[in-house]
């Protein structure tokens, strides 16, 4: 069971040592009537996305990606060489604020020498190479300073480093093989690394034998925004579409309906509990409320809970099979000896989409199954008084 007091001290730890904040990474590329990025804003008539989706198209590989991560079809039907000149402008704003903001809080005999980029497992040299020349444009680097200035880690590794190297401590055996599992917005990352907690150990990415490659991270669409995605589409279909069999217009799903439903999702109450019921006794329906722009009347708009959890299993599908191979392998590897020795195993879940109760209570379930002790969660430790 993990030591509170050394999760508490860490986090105070980790305070010390670096300020942070985060930034609003939604954008307008899909009109002319303003600036691709505005910052904190979320406009009620133009239609946003995440700007983060825009590498998969700058970068030539949206056709590999969109089965994981739908979002991008919508930046596939508008693909062009003026779009793409968008889509780059509203990163470099994006980036610049990044930047203005890094300089604001670097200490005055500060120089950078390294930047980290987080991202996912599976953006591979052909996504990184556009992020990089962006941040080169932004920083005024040229490509040889970018290259060595700029590095890249997944939610996973970052959650290793970040935990391990502050020593933190959890379960019994000296010798330990640790699966890290970051969730956030964008998707689902993993990581194995083998822990020796003796004085004189380290911790290492897992390695199946000597002169093999190293279990590299792995990633998998999911989360908050592929649920939020999956929501508007059921929505429209439910309450925009005409019923079945019937004829009728189509009410288009406005930015102005869109927004009021993101208000209402992205509250920490819904957004936290939304999903499959926690009891299998539990009947509840989910309502939104939503203003018509052409009338004004309030409509209520009503889920019951099957649709709820097939909107829920439907956007984290990737995911969940993503953690059932991270699962097996975690198993697999703390049943034979790795480098003479049988490895307990530890499990360690962070992030914001991890804070789901249902992603909880599914990713508990799978771990009992493949009977393995309990995930640590130092997310939710760290803000014990």
């Amino acid at each position: 069971m993990a030591r509170h007091p050394s999760a508490r001290n860490m986090f105070q730890l980790m305070n010390e040592r670096c300020k942070s904040t985060t930034f609003a990474s939604h954008g307008y590329p899909f009109d002319d009537h303003g600036p691709v990025y505005v910052g904190e804003a979320h406009l009620a008539d133009r239609e946003s996305i995440s700007l983060k989706y825009a590498f998969y198209i700058l970068a030539d590989v949206a056709d590999k990606f969109v089965d994981q991560y739908p979002m991008i079809q919508k930046l596939r039907q508008h693909d062009s060489e003026a779009f793409r000149q968008k889509l780059r402008t509203g990163l470099l704003e994006l980036l610049r604020k990044i930047r203005t903001w890094i300089y604001a809080n670097m200490r005055e005999n500060w120089k950078i020498e390294r930047l980290s980029v987080k991202v996912p497992a599976q953006w591979d040299y052909e996504l990184r190479r556009p992020i990089r020349a962006l941040l080169g444009e932004v920083f005024e680097w040229d490509e040889m300073k970018a290259d060595d200035i700029i590095s890249f880690i997944t939610g996973s590794d970052n959650l290793a480093h970040g935990l391990l190297n502050l020593n933190y401590q959890t379960g019994e055996k000296p010798r330990q093989l640790w699966l890290f599992i970051h969730f956030d917005g964008h998707g689902l990352n993993g990581s194995l690394f083998t822990v020796d907690k003796r004085p004189s150990g380290r911790f290492l990415r897992l390695q199946e034998g000597v002169g093999k490659p190293a279990y590299e991270s792995v990633g998998a669409g999911g989360g908050s925004e592929h649920l939020f995605h999956h929501f508007l589409a059921a929505f429209q279909a439910k309450y925009l579409d005409p019923p079945a069999g019937c004829e009728g217009p189509t009410r288009p799903m406005t930015p102005y309906i869109s927004e009021q439903l993101r208000q209402q999702f992205t509250n920490s109450a819904v957004k936290d509990l939304w999903g499959p019921p926690l009891y299998a006794y539990e009947e509840y329906r989910s309502t939104f409320r939503v203003r018509l722009v052409e009338t004004g009347e309030v409509i209520r708009c009503p889920f019951d809970v099957d649709e709820i959890s097939q909107i829920w299993n439907d956007a984290h599908k990737h995911a969940f099979e993503l953690v059932e191979k991270l699962l097996e392998d975690l198993q697999k590897w703390t049943t034979v000896a790795v480098h003479g020795t049988v490895h307990e195993p530890v499990i360690c879940i962070a992030g914001g989409s991890a804070k789901n109760m249902p992603f909880r209570r599914k990713i508990s379930g799978m771990i009992r199954k493949a009977k393995l002790p309990m995930a640590v969660f130092p997310d939710d430790m760290f803000f014990l008084p």
